[in-house]
């Protein structure tokens, strides 16, 4: 089998942190890793977490609970790696859910309060993985959990995912051309 860079990988040139002190970085990674681990491999699945949760992750955990409480009927997948062939990349998706409104949702978990324009070219790589596994998910964005353990905000995409896509397409060609 041929490598397949993530979505991650291709995207990452362009996503500059520079402009963070490494420690607020490293301590921003390590909630977000702590967050991603409890709500996805955890409470998505319905089971409880065992353990101590990050006092500074705890807000975010409680944001998650909420929307999913009042969203989610069903969770499709969670944390599953998808491929495109035919583009050749993979990608990690967080979760894909079905809404008790009947609907196909794909959200990525985020706990930054500022946007990046990054996520929106992530999420139409994502929706495509999806749409080639056979899933097609209706709405597509990131969930941006709060601090303050409230409702998240939900910033959606599928309106320039066409657009989005081609970006990351462009990035695909960028990273192959100076990798390959």
């Amino acid at each position: 089998m041929r490598y397949l860079p993530t979505v991650t990988e291709v995207i990452s040139p362009y996503v500059d942190f520079s402009r963070i002190p490494p420690n607020v970085l490293q301590m921003a990674a390590d909630r977000g890793t702590s967050v991603h681990d409890v709500c996805l491999n955890f409470h998505a699945k319905g089971m409880p977490f065992v353990g101590e949760i990050q006092e500074d992750a705890k807000g975010y955990i409680e944001s998650f609970d909420r929307w999913q409480d009042q969203i989610v009927a069903e969770v499709l997948l969670v944390e599953t790696r998808l491929f495109d062939e035919a583009h050749g990349f993979c990608g990690q998706i967080d979760l894909l859910v079905k809404t008790k409104q009947g609907e196909i949702w794909l959200p990525d978990l985020k706990t930054p309060l500022q946007k990046s324009k990054s996520w929106r070219v992530q999420m139409a790589a994502y929706l495509r993985l999806c749409n080639v596994a056979g899933y097609e998910p209706k709405r597509s964005g990131s969930l941006r959990l709060r601090k303050d353990g409230k409702v998240p905000m939900m910033d959606w995409y599928e309106e320039s995912a066409a657009q989005d896509f081609n970006i990351f397409l462009s990035c695909l060609n960028a990273f192959r051309f100076f990798r390959g």
